[in-house]
């Protein structure tokens, strides 16, 4: 194998920044398969504690912005959406679950920067710039974000991975 970058020393292998394209996939059935099996996967290793998840407070909106738009293309119906909600409502009284303030964990002139410097929207960089300040994995269903990554090199920053590639984590108990 060859050496590893600088980000993936940082990375602590258990430690994510969720993008709500993920976060998405554990709700809409009509998504590929293969993806939604990965992001269950995903859903699993964080309900049982095995990772650490970190997501900027924007994956609120996001994700239940995608839920009711979702509902409005009778994607779901409304009940699925509200137990959607509900569990998302969940997943932030995890332990290991990381809900980042903008007033309080970055600052927008900051992500600006980041957005700018690598060619990337508002929003991912919020996403982006979280993952390099919690020295966190970045993991994404938009797969042209992602490829867009890969050919911007920014793993000299941070590690990135596409959903598509997920494998669940080994139980650390023997």
């Amino acid at each position: 194998m060859g050496q590893q970058t600088e980000a993936e020393k940082k990375i602590q292998e258990n430690r994510f920044v969720l993008n709500a394209s993920v976060s998405l996939l554990w709700f809409l059935i009509d998504e590929p398969p293969e993806l939604r099996l990965r992001a269950r996967w995903l859903l699993d290793d964080i309900m049982s504690g095995r990772v650490i998840i970190h997501v900027p407070d924007i994956w609120l909106f996001e994700v239940s912005g995608g839920l009711v738009k979702a509902v409005h293309a009778k994607r779901l119906n409304q009940i699925q959406a509200q137990e959607a909600l509900s569990r998302v409502e969940g997943l932030l009284a995890l332990p290991n679950w990381n809900l980042h303030s903008h007033d309080k964990g970055w600052f927008y002139s900051d992500v600006a920067r980041w957005a700018m410097g690598f060619s990337v929207s508002f929003y991912d960089a919020v996403y982006l710039h979280l993952a390099t300040q919690t020295k966190a994995a970045f993991w994404t269903a938009d797969k042209r974000l992602y490829e867009f990554l890969v050919r911007a090199r920014v793993s000299k920053v941070l590690k990135a991975f596409w959903i598509g590639d997920y494998k669940p984590m080994r139980s650390f108990s023997g």
